[in-house]
């Protein structure tokens, strides 16, 4: 017994060494760098988030670790990460040189680069794929490029171009897209790659959407989290890839990718001449639907105006209202105040040339026919109600690319919801003003429910499309979204369809 206590003070010590080491090994936490850069990596309202941040927090989470984010450059972040001072890197394409230096994850993500070029010469660059540049570098004497410095566009053909110019002065290196962009239109360049959603927030940020454009080209490049070799273990590798697969094949990081994709990728639809002109036709529409309303009704034209502008803007002001957008929309352009007045004071000057003409003998009596084919037509009211069907499909197109375009979240129920509000809200309160107590809209006419189907409909769609989605698929469904409210609309008010009812 007096020999097995012995033992015991030197058990107690090495319990007592031990503790300490599974303790710091227990609270190991993953140290990463983050460099600037919307939306892959930024602070929001002072947190860290973005693309690369969540995605990286999701698979560590699932490996069973813990990572902190430090600030840092992109360059010296790769050198604080081969040097053993940092854990690991975000974003890294895999090239010959970055695989012998760094021990790497399976790909998480993929960024596509494009070409950005002034507006108006994209049309000319015939090449869509990184060896397609490159070859054109070689054959045009007189091409500037922009890249980013530090950046590998995985091609080994470019990026031997890029390094090794055919002339000085051919490739020109910028910390950032706001430089190249800025060089750009100032002649410096003739074009320069950029990560696409990176790029297209600059753009808008300095304003320059209608000077530039995209070049047809792509180049889609898988990325990697790039580990110190030294003091990453197989076993942790192993757990990061296994979490990079797990959370791949359950849709998680596309989900994610959704979340910050989707509001940009809509924020450029939003920002495109064929969107403008959408909304145009849409204020159009429901101004004068809504002055309409008010002829029928017997309204002075002030009160035309006020039907008007709350046709066509009620619906906006409470989607910005819920959603806390702010300024308004109505009132951050003052185009679409400009157009429901204008649309308001046509049909006035229409309908006052119309009274005087019919005083003229000479045209009273096909002026009095026309009229009479007109109401038995009931041309009048058919004008009203296609007026209105396509501006309630216009407005509901606008909130869904809202909600979208905001990243609200779950979109499955914002999209339809905001949809609904922007397309029938004004049309619903235009009735309440007018109606006396009879609101059609809300009772037997089946209005809002066309809203709620094709908002549905077009959130469906750009859901299942997931990250994947480009602009011009974006187009297509609009438009389809746009032409299937307007035909039910009408169809609903040909056949007299009815909506559900509580009993």
């Amino acid at each position: 017994m007096a020999a097995d206590r012995r033992w015991l003070p030197a058990l107690l010590l090495i319990l007592l060494a031990w503790l300490p080491l599974a303790a710091q090994a227990q609270d190991r936490v993953l140290q990463s760098g983050w460099y600037a850069g919307e939306p892959q990596q930024y602070l929001r309202q002072g947190e860290l988030t973005g693309l690369d941040i969540e995605m990286v927090r999701a698979i560590a989470r699932q490996a069973g670790e813990e990572v902190r984010f430090l600030p840092m450059e992109y360059l010296p972040l790769l050198d604080a990460v081969a040097a053993g001072r940092l854990d690991l890197a975000t974003g890294i394409p895999e090239t010959p040189e970055r695989a012998a230096r760094f021990a790497l994850s399976l790909p998480y993500r993929h960024d596509t680069n494009v070409l950005i070029t002034r507006r108006g010469e994209a049309a000319r660059l015939r090449f869509a794929d990184a060896a397609g540049l490159a070859a054109f570098m070689a054959e045009d004497r007189h091409f500037r490029l922009g890249v980013r410095a530090g950046f590998s566009y995985f091609d080994a053909a470019l990026d031997e171009v890029i390094a090794a110019p055919p002339a000085p002065g051919r490739v020109r290196a910028a910390s950032n897209d706001a430089t190249n962009i800025r060089r750009l239109l100032a002649g410096e360049i003739d074009g320069f790659l950029a990560e696409r959603l990176s790029v297209a927030l600059a753009i808008t940020s300095l304003g320059a959407a209608a000077q530039v454009e995209e070049a047809r080209m792509r180049i889609v490049i898988p990325l990697h989290l790039a580990f110190n070799r030294e003091t990453m273990t197989p076993a942790l590798l192993g757990r990061i890839d296994a979490a990079i697969e797990m959370l791949t094949e359950d849709g998680t990081l596309d989900r994610i990718a959704s979340r910050f994709r989707f509001p940009i990728l809509l924020s450029l639809t939003i920002d495109s001449r064929w969107f403008l002109m959408l909304q145009i036709t849409g204020a159009i529409a429901s101004a004068l639907a809504g002055t309409l309303a008010a002829r029928h009704s017997g309204w002075s034209l002030f009160g035309a105006f006020v039907l008007a502008a709350i046709t066509a803007g009620a619906g906006g002001v409470l989607r910005n209202l819920l959603m806390g957008r702010f300024p308004l929309g109505i009132l951050r352009n003052p185009l679409f105040l400009q157009l429901i007045l204008g649309t308001v004071l046509v049909v006035w000057a229409v309908m006052h040339a119309w009274a005087l003409l019919r005083g003229r003998a000479i045209l009273a009596f096909w002026i009095a026919q026309l009229a009479v084919a007109m109401r038995r037509r009931r041309a009048d009211r058919w004008l009203f109600d296609f007026a209105d069907a396509l501006g309630l499909g216009a407005s509901t197109v606008l909130g869904v690319t809202i909600a979208f375009g905001m990243g609200a979240d779950p979109l499955w129920l914002w999209g339809p919801l905001l949809g609904t509000i922007t397309g029938a809200g004004g049309g619903i309160i235009r009735d309440v003003l007018r109606g006396g107590g009879s609101i059609p809209n809300l009772t037997t006419g089946f209005y809002g429910e066309v809203s709620l189907i094709w908002s549905l409909a077009l959130t469906g769609y750009l859901m299942a499309r997931g990250p994947g989605i480009e602009i011009d698929e974006v187009v297509p469904a609009v438009i389809v979204a746009v032409i299937g409210c307007v035909v039910t609309r009408m169809a609903a008010l040909a056949f007299g369809w009815k909506p559900p009812r509580l009993a």
